[in-house]
């Protein structure tokens, strides 16, 4: 059931491995025991090597147990181990063909990279129909490549998903879809980054859907570079109620902007109002369900054409409160219950509208020309004028990189929490008297530090590497709030046997706002400029763990509860294809394993 619900053998909010909890043997002699003669396909699929082309050799069963030091995260070898490239690739050598998909202007987000012999690469490109080109490449540093362009990868599935849209285009709503849905086929037959980029324009244009989705490869949190998507589907119905608020908070989306502490030079010149709804998941693909979505994840279209912003209500909407989380006091416990729902819709409203969708990337265009005027925007951590930018095919993941996640969300996460002390911007969401604002904001902020502290479950001591992008954006406001001098955070601490945090509500809106609107000058300058030498220094400083927080994460393991699971219904024709109908499935184990054979008939292998 888990290998199920994260889409494959590592945790996909944390990137941790999971090995099942019987001995192997056990596990062997399950599987030889399946019924319908199936045992002997499935003895041979186990015992066969798992990823030959790749470099991986050891039979899927053993893979699936091993717990040695190179399997149990996901990174570059040897820290790590991913999919998204081959066992014998180095950083360098993926920034070497990364440096060779910019000069030709191919896209990372589709692409696998395979180093094939010494300084030859395949980069595998995901589309049904196949071709080859090869070149020859010096990069910056003067090394001699050659890399080939494989594409094809996936070459199945994505004729399944392309054939699988020409019987939707049948059934579009109107022409905008029409056209999302011709670049959608287009890009997933040929290959083409660009054409999905299309679809991604149309989509933005489609304002106000009653079934709203979205397809292709979206969030790179789980490659080690930061730059390689996953992919992503998403099937879900708007809710009208909620969304009437959102759609509130983007009318107002201006006047909240201009209280942002950076300056007109820093964000975009126009606020390009999304279409911003809040949404009933009917059907999500991909590693895990997320509680908001910003994309498109194209940094110029987002500043250019525009972005759209979602809420998945059904997935807060899941939490209940029937046993206290850990490390909250019980007064902070007791406004939890009556606020957390409320103060989750303020604070994923206002991270992906304007989080996520704000701040201007000054940049170079191909012909030498600024968006921005050199002599006159000036750093105000300087106060020179800026002295850096984004060059000609640079983009805010290709400049930051693996960091590029974890920096944005932080940025998006910090927002959050200084226009959510707005009054105005509360009332939006019901919150009409100065009691009710405090109550919010407090469970807001509370809920934001103990993510910082429980997010130290996404860190690895051993390697000091984190594997998780939120939390190590809300650990970073969590030390940032405790770095400040007269912190609003105190931390209660008895090492393997105790552990509280709880923030002084009366000094959130005074000495809490003035540390959060540092940290956000900081994060959106230096991501403005593409100041990468100082931006990532910043954070990074912010983000070390030390022996204190090591040893709270000692605690905070021995005291962590299981991990929930979320289990999706499943759609059905009846009456001979007239109608549908929700197929809802046990909330259990033997639930979310129901669901998933349901969902995938013959014709749609798992």
């Amino acid at each position: 059931a888990l290998t199920y619900s994260n889409g494959g053998k590592y945790l996909s909010f944390g990137d941790s491995k999971f090995i099942p909890a019987l001995p192997q043997a056990t596990f062997q002699a399950i599987i030889a025991a399946a019924p319908n003669g199936d045992a002997a396909a499935f003895t041979a699929m186990l015992t066969a090597a798992v990823a030959p082309e790749q470099g991986h050799t050891a039979s899927l069963l053993d893979t699936i147990y091993d717990h040695s030091e190179p399997t149990l995260a996901l990174n570059f070898p040897p820290k790590g181990t991913t999919s998204y490239y081959s066992a014998n690739i180095a950083e360098e050598d993926q920034a070497a063909v990364d440096e060779y998909l910019t000069s030709v202007g191919i896209s990372q987000y589709n692409t696998r990279v395979f180093k094939t012999a010494e300084d030859t690469f395949s980069v595998k490109i995901a589309a049904a129909d196949a071709k080859e080109e090869t070149a020859k490449f010096t990069t910056s540093k003067g090394a001699n490549i050659t890399v080939a362009l494989n594409y094809g990868d996936y070459a199945p599935n994505m004729a399944r998903i392309a054939e699988a849209l020409a019987g939707a285009k049948a059934n579009a709503a109107n022409e905008t879809q029409v056209r999302m849905i011709e670049h959608y086929i287009a890009s997933f037959t040929t290959g083409s980054i660009e054409s999905h980029r299309e679809s991604q324009k149309e989509w933005v244009k489609d304002m106000g859907p009653v079934v709203e989705t979205n397809l292709g490869f979206i969030e790179s949190y789980r490659d080690p570079a930061g730059v390689r998507g996953e992919w992503e589907g998403l099937v879900a119905v708007v809710d009208v109620d909620q969304s009437a608020k959102y759609g509130a908070l983007v009318a107002d989306g201006e006047s909240f902007i201009k209280r942002l502490p950076w300056g007109e030079d820093f964000e975009k010149s126009v606020f390009h109002r999304p279409d911003f709804t809040s949404l009933e998941v009917v059907s999500m693909c991909g590693s895990g369900v997320p509680l908001g979505i910003c994309i498109p994840n194209y940094d110029d279209i987002r500043q250019d054409v525009g972005f759209k912003n979602v809420f998945l209500g059904n997935v807060g909407g899941a939490m209940n409160f029937n046993e206290k989380l850990n490390h909250l006091t019980d007064d902070a416990w007791e406004l939890y219950k009556t606020h957390f729902i409320t103060a989750l819709s303020v604070n994923v409203g206002v991270h992906e509208l304007l989080g996520h969708g704000t701040g201007k990337l000054l940049a170079e265009a191909a012909d030498g020309t600024l968006n921005f005027d050199k002599e006159k925007v000036i750093d105000p951590f300087t106060g020179k004028p800026v002295t850096t930018w984004y060059k000609p095919g640079e983009t805010w993941s290709s400049k930051f990189g693996a960091m590029s996640n974890a920096y944005e969300e932080c940025r998006a996460e910090a927002v959050s929490l200084y226009l959510g002390l707005e009054h105005d911007l509360l009332k939006i969401f019901g919150q009409h008297t100065p009691e009710d604002c405090h109550k919010t904001i407090q469970t807001m902020w509370v809920h934001m530090v103990r993510a910082g502290l429980v997010g130290l479950e996404m860190y690895t001591p051993e390697s000091k590497q984190w594997r998780q992008a939120h939390m190590r954006a809300r650990f970073c406001i969590l030390q940032v709030l405790l770095r400040a001098e007269n912190s609003i955070i105190k931390i209660d601490h008895t090492p393997g046997v105790s552990l509280t945090i709880s923030v002084d509500g009366s000094r959130i809106a005074t000495d809490g706002k003035a540390v959060i609107g540092e940290l956000l000058k900081h994060l959106n300058v230096h991501k403005s400029c593409a100041d990468f030498a100082t931006g990532s220094k910043y954070f990074e400083e912010l983000t070390a763990v030390d022996a204190e927080f090591v040893s709270i994460r000692d605690t905070i393991m021995a005291m962590r509860k299981p991990r929930k699971q979320f289990i999706q219904g499943h759609t059905r024709l009846i009456k001979d294809g007239t109608d549908a109908e929700l197929v809802q499935f046990d909330p259990s184990v033997q639930g979310v394993v129901d669901a998933f054979l349901t969902r995938h008939s013959a014709d749609i292998p798992l």
